[in-house]
């Protein structure tokens, strides 16, 4: 089956949106618009008593739709080859627990959770503390070349895993003896961890239902009924305090089940488009109408995240309705078979703005009902136009970089920060990046952090484009 390659492009810009919002400048240099509407600057610190949204609040969404989308084309390409039930679920199973191990692996090997470090440089007033911490990052990052790389070859893949895990082993065994690192099952990457509870939940969820969306409503509200009672009762805290388990397995992440069913609706749309030799002509219809939708759907997003961050609460419920129904009645004269994808979008959209003011407003943390269906439609419309933007221009090379992210995550979640920066360090060149932001000039280091991961994202791409990708 082909590739989405609008879902690679979404999912690329997402993964450059999580990287670049952990990297900007921080303690109130920006505006408070560039962080978590819930981490407000100058301390950053967390206030669950606002509401709101940023665009950082939606890039972890945004993800997760894409992946969302992504399981009803991995998953009907593997029936569509022959594999059987039990094949199936090992390969949910292992890719799930490929995923933990990946988080908690990551978690120790950055340079601050190895322990003291034994060599320090100063280099022309540059001082590097921990300089041995940082090359050991960047081994424990030359690791996971062997341990994820896809490899067709199945000896050859054997070979290369005993490799990369047996080396992650010895790593991780001289940060204990050497460095007396603490291993824990419980340290480890949230965003990759709550990815990989996710993926479990929504996975074993469209198997079970993807003959019957009536099915996948069922289970849509069987989980807003969950989030409901745990929101009221704490039952999720009740089993995520249990430890031999908490490591792997966070109830409280199955709140996300809100925004992933819908997603993998869509997936199961795309499926049936790919396979479509109709596809060819999706893009037919006027011309201007056309750019008049996908334009409009862009602006949509940029509407709510702007209008619900700064609570124009009487615009947001006046002015949005309109402009959903006119991209409705845009949409079902000269765009027809956009039609079942944008009418989703508008049911998310308008129930979350229904739901919005039950839970005190739109909250990433702790997540609410509203963030879930509200984020979940923005991400389609996002979809939409990055559908648009594909059929238009796929040979630029903004879409070539995103989608070169897109199509390999997980290096392009982890090259920032486990190889870019000590990359930096081990060289030297970090003190001209620090000059490359001067006291006063915040929105200097804002352009050299977008510098900085615009760089990891062309290694990335550059990755891609020579079949170096990493799976789980």
């Amino acid at each position: 089956m082909k590739r989405a390659l609008s879902l690679d492009v979404l999912r690329g810009l997402s993964i450059f949106g999580m990287v670049l919002s952990g990297t900007i400048p921080f303690g109130g240099a920006l505006p408070s618009w560039m962080y978590h509407a819930q981490c407000p600057p100058p301390s950053h610190a967390f206030n669950p008593q606002v509401a709101g949204i940023t665009w950082v609040d939606l890039v972890l969404p945004v993800f997760i739709f894409c992946m969302g989308a992504a399981i009803p084309l991995a998953l009907t390409k593997k029936l569509e080859n022959g594999e059987g039930d039990l094949n199936l679920a090992k390969s949910m199973v292992s890719r799930f627990f490929f995923l933990v191990f990946f988080a908690i692996y990551i978690a120790h090997i950055l340079p601050h959770a190895i322990g003291e470090g034994l060599l320090s440089f100063d280099l022309l007033g540059q001082q590097i503390q921990g300089y041995d911490l940082q090359w050991l990052t960047l081994i424990g990052f030359a690791l996971m070349f062997p341990m994820f790389r896809m490899i067709k070859d199945q000896k050859r893949k054997r070979i290369w895993r005993v490799i990369g895990w047996g080396g992650a082993l010895g790593l991780l065994l001289v940060f204990r003896l050497v460095y007396g690192q603490e291993f824990s099952l419980h340290r480890s990457n949230i965003i990759i961890l709550l990815l990989a509870n996710v993926y479990l939940l929504g996975a074993i969820g469209w198997y079970f239902t993807r003959h019957s969306w009536l099915a996948r409503f069922a289970l849509f509200v069987f989980w807003g009924v969950v989030q409901l009672c745990c929101k009221y009762t704490g039952f999720d805290a009740v089993i995520d305090g249990f430890q031999p388990t908490s490591w792997f397995f966070l109830f409280r992440m199955s709140h996300y089940m809100l925004l992933i069913i819908p997603a993998t609706v869509v997936g199961d749309l795309l499926v049936d488009r790919l396979k479509s030799s109709a596809d060819n002509q999706k893009h037919s219809g006027t011309s201007h109408w056309k750019h008049l939708f996908f334009v409009g759907v862009l602006l949509l997003v940029v509407w709510l995240t702007t209008a619900l961050y700064q609570r124009w609460m009487v615009a947001v419920f006046t002015v949005t309705p309109i402009a959903v129904g006119g991209l409705y009645l845009l949409v079902k004269k000269h765009l027809p078979q956009y039609m079942v994808l944008f009418t989703i979008a508008a049911y998310l959209i308008v129930i979350g703005l229904i739901l919005e003011p039950v839970e005190g407003g739109i909250k990433k943390d702790h997540a609410t009902a509203s963030y879930m269906l509200l984020t979940s439609g923005m991400a389609l419309c996002l979809l939409l136009f990055f559908d648009y933007v594909v059929d238009h221009w796929k040979e630029s090379g903004l879409v070539k970089l995103l989608a070169g992210a897109g199509c390999n995550p997980l290096m392009a979640y982890v090259v920032t920060t486990w190889f870019m920066f000590p990359f930096l360090h081990v060289t030297f060149l970090f003190g001209i990046y620090e000059l490359l932001y001067p006291f006063g000039f915040p929105w200097v280091g804002f352009y050299r952090a977008f510098a900085l991961v615009i760089g990891a994202m062309s290694l990335v791409y550059w990755m891609a484009k020579k079949k170096i990708i990493w799976r789980v």
